[in-house]
């Protein structure tokens, strides 16, 4: 596909240094200027609520806490919206719902570009519980959806110079220390907004690189996704074709031809291609995202499947407004899941002070029959029908310019066309052509598309070599720095590790090695290792730098210089070093030569938001105002939403209006991490005094009183400070409570110390804080993070429950713990005896309701559990199916019981039954060749066996041996424990070493699934006892009564 060169009216918020605040005079051809209103609006809102106050430091989410309450009863609930409009487009922003693009209305028509939800309907979806869909939304991080996508953010009005309006809205993620920011567009006479992402990593080591923008759009029969590209590419990094489906040839771009399979996640790939988007045939109108394909190469479409297994979340998302799909672009080709680490589509890192910035552009299409390819300037299509060339074009705006068609050189249309915004074009003329050889061409090379079905095919390789080695040294090692990106610390060491056991000496292991030790606080460990990188290569640029970073926080100065000096020899870790350097030199008060670091720190890495910082706080200290004042305008229009630079005004006026400029700017969920987060920046480049002023501004909370009493050099009191969902997890708070327990023994230092290290995996200096604090504590969840901890020490998990609900009776969650602790300990009498009565109690708890169905099950009262389940209204959430097991296990235990009774067609009945799929439990059916229906099958075959009926029982084994168990998109369509029944079934109608070899097979294939291990040990007559009771799921307490 031949390049665009649109650069020459496209609006971009980022620009070299030099240029950066001079961009906005680009548009002419002036109309009504876009108006901005901020007001209240009355939503019908399904809230969410119940924050977790249990800290989870072992998960991926920590520090951050779930939601987990959800509710089908609506309330009028304000919400603050941002509208922005011009002459084509309406745009309307919900900053308290994580700064959403909430919908988008092209006016002449009134037709949404993007997907329009009319209710705020809060369902447990996202990473932190709820999520709500529609609209655009951007994510940043480790996984979608961002943290942060239902909750308030930081946002600004900007009127820019050139006539447009931005609302820029952003947040820090906890997760990785870095912060984004997301500009969103409307200039005055354009008919596309665009969204300009700034996301920068303001921390000394990589972090995972996770981002895609989420778009909904409405479904319909007559949806066509237009996504050039030759294949399609999975979240486990597997390959198909696209966009026919080469099993049952259908065209997957049309959304109707979807239904069959589950969930769908089409990472399409393939051609080298910078648009996509979507078209409602019936009503000659679509939308349509353009970006450039180095920004953007990752181009996604999600629906939620045709069968009622998807079709439920209509209802549930939405009143009124149907079904919706995602169309999403993204920075990497897929959202890797972890299987994807053993294919090419590994996960990338984002670099030590790294920024990236990108622009992209969302518009509506009209009347076009469809579009074969889109930019800023305009979609295009093409069609050559009956003898006739037929050409639409829909511009987004103000166009004087020639249009041309050739068939391969020889020029057989052209035409010179003055357009109005969205004055849709449309000519056709009478000549035979040949469709695959055809070039349009706007205004020279505005927008350039080849018709040639192999234009723009790109070549990149989408398998692995057969005969690479993931257990080789190089191997393992690419596995560990793959979980270093996801943010896997725990499964990183591990494999690099095995990589050292295999080379002790492969010295970029060590170096990877020496960057999680210094994660875990363990220094003189990172010492040690990049050290002996640094015996085999004294220049190796990633060991200078982790072994310069090590000794940095072991305060051996020197060494440090040292290797940051060598390691900025390397492009790669030039800019982190320079930066690093600087700081070192604030810290000796050397403010010449630190200015001249930070300096050379921007010379590669112009938005080094690190750098700009130092530099800026430097200035401040030489008291070179028009200087700092510069630096701070650089930040201000690169990240108008920059906190620092708020603060360092006031810093500089000291006035009780930028005081109030710098703290009314904090508009986000959680304020008081955006105090630790600047507090502890300030603290870190030996700015204490400034740390101080920081904190004593924010609100107090434990963390922020820790700090004050240790820059203050002054007690500890928190005494009147509440519990709350604030969780300590940063390095530099760890090291201030170690310092701090040697003089203060309240818990709370303590506990909030153990947190931290549970949290780097220190799991013995965690638990014996945790005994340190003894009783004292009054706070249950305390006790119930402390019986999480200690799980494996049956009598500690247990104390720690009861005297979590001798602190909290009515806590839900220390109910729900106790009683799985009992199902571990296989003391299923007690279990059913906490959760029944407080069930009782708290019948809208559906959580509670299914741990209570559990228990009667486990205790046999089979009847019981079936007639409870029937009235148990479950509220689903995204991939959930306990609801449906637990009803399936009731009625083919009931099965059994009639089987061992001979009463074969009760029995029959009950199978028929399990295979239901009841609206109340909150999951929907599937389609047949999706359902496991394997045990009943295997049921059934006894029935009619022992019925005398051979023609049923010989019809059930091969609906067994026809079943095909696969993963897709991620999601198993099988129940692993019927491997074993599948064994069973090739056993009768093949033989025993063919039933062997196909299970052998199965366990091959899915090596960490314990169930099917646990199946072939069955199947082979071994030991088979390695799942305790919580593993078991209900088809393996069913096989094992066989």
């Amino acid at each position: 596909m031949a390049k665009n060169n649109p650069q020459k009216t496209r609006l971009m918020k980022f620009r070299p240094l030099l240029s950066i605040l001079l961009f906005g005079s680009l548009f002419i051809n002036a109309q009504n200027n876009p108006t901005v209103k901020e007001y209240k609006k009355v939503f019908t809102t399904y809230p969410f609520s119940d924050p977790d106050p249990i800290p989870k430091p072992d998960t991926k989410f920590y520090p951050y806490f779930r939601f987990d309450g959800f509710t089908d009863k609506p309330v009028q609930k304000e919400w603050k919206v941002i509208e922005i409009e011009n002459d084509y487009i309406k745009l309307m922003i919900l900053p308290e719902i994580g700064g959403k693009v909430w919908s988008a209305i092209e006016k002449s028509t009134g037709k949404d570009i993007v997907y329009n939800n009319h209710v705020v309907k809060f369902r447990d979806i996202a990473m932190r519980g709820p999520w709500t869909s529609g609209g655009v939304e951007g994510n940043y991080g480790i996984i979608g959806h961002t943290p942060n996508c239902a909750t308030p953010v930081d946002y600004k009005i900007i009127n820019r110079e050139d006539g447009s309006i931005s609302c820029v809205i952003g947040v820090l993620d906890l997760l990785t220390r870095t912060s984004w920011k997301l500009d969103i567009n409307l200039p005055k006479d354009k008919a596309y907004f665009t969204t300009s992402s700034f996301w920068s990593n303001t921390t000394e080591f990589e972090q995972p690189y996770y981002t895609w923008m989420n778009t909904g759009i409405k479904a319909a029969e007559n949806l066509q996704f237009i996504y050039p590209g030759q294949t399609y590419i999975g979240h486990n990094g597997e390959y198909n074709s696209w966009p026919i489906d080469e099993e049952n040839g259908k065209d997957l771009s049309f959304y109707k031809n979807n239904n069959f399979g589950g969930y769908k996640s089409y990472h399409v790939f393939g051609k080298y291609n910078d648009f996509f988007g979507g078209y409602y045939h019936d009503e000659d109108f679509g939308m349509g995202r353009y970006g450039n394909h180095d920004d953007k190469p990752g181009k996604k479409i999600w629906i939620w499947g045709l069968s009622q297994q998807g079709m439920i979340w209509e209802k549930l998302l939405t009143d009124t407004d149907g079904q919706y799909v995602e169309v999403q672009s993204g920075r990497l080709f897929n959202q890797a899941s972890e299987g994807s680490n053993l294919t090419p589509f590994k996960q990338r890192s984002f670099a030590p002070y790294q920024t990236d910035t990108w622009t992209e552009y969302w518009f509506p299409v009209k009347q076009t029959k469809g579009f074969v390819k889109a930019n800023n300037y305009g979609s295009v299509n093409i069609k050559n029908e009956n003898g006739w060339l037929k050409i639409y074009f829909s511009p987004l705006q103000k166009l004087n310019e020639k249009i041309e068609v050739f068939e391969n050189d020889k020029k057989v249309y052209s035409k010179d066309v003055a357009l109005n915004t969205l004055q849709t074009f449309k000519d056709s003329v009478q000549i035979k052509v040949d469709s695959n050889k055809l070039k349009f061409v706007l205004g020279g090379n505005k927008l350039v598309w080849n018709s040639a079905p192999e234009d723009g095919n790109i070549n990149r390789p989408v398998e692995i070599p057969k005969d690479f080695d993931h257990n080789s040294i190089y191997g393992l090692y690419l596995q560990g720095k793959n979980y270093i990106s996801f943010k896997d610390y725990i499964l990183a060491e591990e494999k690099l590790n095995a990589c050292l056991k295999l080379d002790a000496n492969y010295a970029p292991a060590l170096s990877a090695l020496a960057s999680l030790q210094i994660r875990k606080l363990d220094s003189k460990a990172a010492v040690a290792s990049a050290s002996k990188a640094l015996a085999i290569d004294t220049y190796d640029a990633a060991a200078n730098y982790f072994y310069a970073l090590a000794n940095l926080h072991l305060v051996n100065t020197t060494d440090a210089k040292d290797g940051f000096d060598i390691a900025a020899a390397s492009v790669e870790f030039r800019s982190p070093a320079y930066t690093a350097l600087s700081k070192i030199y604030l810290a000796e008060n050397d403010l010449p030569k630190a200015v001249e670091y930070a300096e050379k720190s921007l010379v590669n890495n112009q938005y080094n938001e690190e750098g700009l910082q130092v530099l800026a706080v430097l200035y401040r200290l030489q008291n070179k105002s028009e200087k700092a004042n510069l630096v701070l305008k650089t930040i201000t229009t690169l990240d108008p939403l920059n906190h620092f630079a708020d603060f360092e005004k006031y810093l500089w006026n000291n006035s009780n209006e930028s005081k109030l400029a710098f703290t009314s700017a904090i508009q986000n969920e959680m304020p008081e991490q955006t105090f630790l987060e600047l507090g502890i920046w300030y603290n870190n480049i030996s700015r204490k005094e400034d740390a101080l002023k920081v904190f004593s501004i924010a609100e107090p909370s434990a963390e922020i009183i820790y700090w004050k009493a240790f820059l203050e050099n002054k007690s500890v009191d928190i005494s009147k400070i509440k519990p709350g969902t604030s969780f300590p997890f940063r390095n530099e708070t760890a090291e201030i409570l170690k310092s701090l327990i040697k003089t203060n023994d309240q818990y709370q230092l303590k506990y909030h110390l153990a947190l931290i290290e549970w949290n780097r995996n220190n799991i013995a200096s965690a638990k014996e804080l945790f005994l340190q604090c003894g009783t004292k504590p009054n706070d249950p969840a305390f006790y119930g993070a402390k019986a999480s901890l200690f799980k494996d020490d049956a009598q500690t998990v247990l104390a720690s429950l009861q005297q979590a609900i001798k602190l909290d009776p009515q806590g839900w969650r220390y109910h729900k713990m106790l009683a799985e602790h009992y199902i571990v300990q296989k003391q299923f009498d007690k279990a059913l005896a906490t959760a029944e009565p407080f069930y009782k109690k708290h019948q809208d708890n559906y959580l509670i309701g299914m741990l209570y169905a559990k228990t009667l099950l486990l205790n046999k009262k089979y009847t019981e559990a079936d007639k409870f389940l029937t009235k148990l209204q479950i509220l689903p959430f995204e991939g959930a199916i306990a609801g449906r097991q637990l009803y399936h296990e009731a009625k083919l235990m009931q099965a059994l019981a009639e089987m061992k009774n001979k009463n074969y067609k009760k029995a029959l009945q009950f199978i028929a039954d399990a295979k239901l799929f009841p609206e109340n439990l909150g999951v929907g059916k599937p389609y047949d060749e999706n359902i496991d229906e394997r045990l009943e099958n295997w049921l059934d075959y006894e029935c009619y066996t022992n019925l005398g009926n051979k023609e049923m029982a010989s019809k059930s084994l091969d609906k067994i041996v026809a079943f095909h168990p696969i993963v897709d998109n991620t999601v198993m369509n099988f129940l692993p424990a019927n491997q074993l029944v599948s064994a069973w079934a090739i056993e009768k109608t093949s033989s025993s070493q063919e039933a062997e070899k196909w299970l052998k097979k199965q366990a091959d294939l899915y090596p960490s699934n314990k169930i099917i291990q646990w199946s072939l040990l069955a199947y082979t007559k071994k030991q088979s006892n390695i799942l305790n009771e919580d593993e078991k799921d209900g088809e393996v307490r069913i096989i094992e009564k066989l």
